[in-house]
């Protein structure tokens, strides 16, 4: 059996079975499939097409029509993908980093507030305050804007789509990863893409490959481009028009607050611009 610690490190293939499974109707077949895969993810890798079909009490037709509905190819490569993503320890580059909720767990509460606290002051002494005004005058002047993130990611951009319609501003996002995949490759120049991604691994595929190995769609996107991140290289990247970079004093990751203490910070600026 898997450890429940490696069971926190499947990212893309239970990001998109859950968003389909929240998508559709509960007694839909769609549903059954997506539950059915979620219960048993741990042990797919070892399963042949026969064996998850039989699981799934649906034939090998539908199951490859359904892995081709979420994005792979075909069979193998969904089985592959598991494999991969169960064994990793984490995004590329950030293998030695530690969530928060790893850490409280091991460490307790008291303990991570003082490193909270060592971030705070971190955040406030290092984040380039004159390009997030930049980048809430962008949001100001744009009128197609998306938020976009993956996973814990992703709750940020929601949040922010949120927040800026209580301020009178509408932007889109979309949970579904090949949806965000389908707008930016058809946004045009006068767009502006909000992209929150704590590893920066979010503009160089899903979080498998190395820096460098880039998403090809995002490099003939038209339109522009800025990254929420923790990682000064893929803030440094060409493609990004406005970087926000910000950074924890350990090694311990709390970018779920401070992503949203970066939006607040950018919807304080976009007030005053209003």
């Amino acid at each position: 059996m898997v450890s429940k610690e490696k069971v926190n490190t499947m990212f893309i293939v239970a990001y998109r079975l859950i968003n389909l499974r929240n998508n559709s109707r509960s007694d839909s077949t769609d549903s059954h499939i997506a539950e059915t895969l979620l219960a048993n993810i741990n042990e797919i890798d070892k399963l042949s097409i026969d064996s998850v079909a039989e699981l799934c009490d649906i034939s090998k037709s539908k199951l490859s029509k359904f892995v081709k509905q979420i994005g792979f190819d075909d069979y193998k490569e969904f089985r592959d993908l598991v494999k991969n993503e169960k064994f990793r320890s984490g995004y590329y580059g950030y293998e030695d980093k530690l969530p928060m909720g790893r850490y409280i767990a091991k460490e307790g509460m008291e303990s991570y507030l003082k490193i909270l606290h060592n971030d705070l002051d971190c955040f406030m002494e290092k984040t380039n305050q004159e390009m997030v005004r930049k980048l809430a005058e962008a949001l100001r002047e744009h009128d197609e804007v998306a938020a976009f993130g993956s996973v814990y990611s992703q709750t940020a951009a929601v949040d922010f789509m949120y927040r800026m319609a209580e301020e009178g501003k509408n932007i889109r996002t979309y949970t579904y990863d090949l949806e965000q995949e389908e707008y930016m490759k058809n946004m045009d120049e006068d767009t502006l893409v909000i992209i929150f991604s704590n590893s920066g691994q979010y503009l160089y595929g899903d979080g498998m490959r190395k820096i460098g190995y880039f998403k090809t769609y995002l490099k003939r996107t038209k339109g522009e481009i800025a990254l929420i991140t923790s990682n000064e290289e893929a803030a440094m990247d060409p493609i990004v028009k406005y970087p926000i970079l910000y950074s924890f004093s350990t090694n311990v990751h709390s970018h779920m607050l401070m992503e949203r203490l970066v939006m607040e910070m950018i919807i304080a600026e976009y007030k005053k611009l209003v």
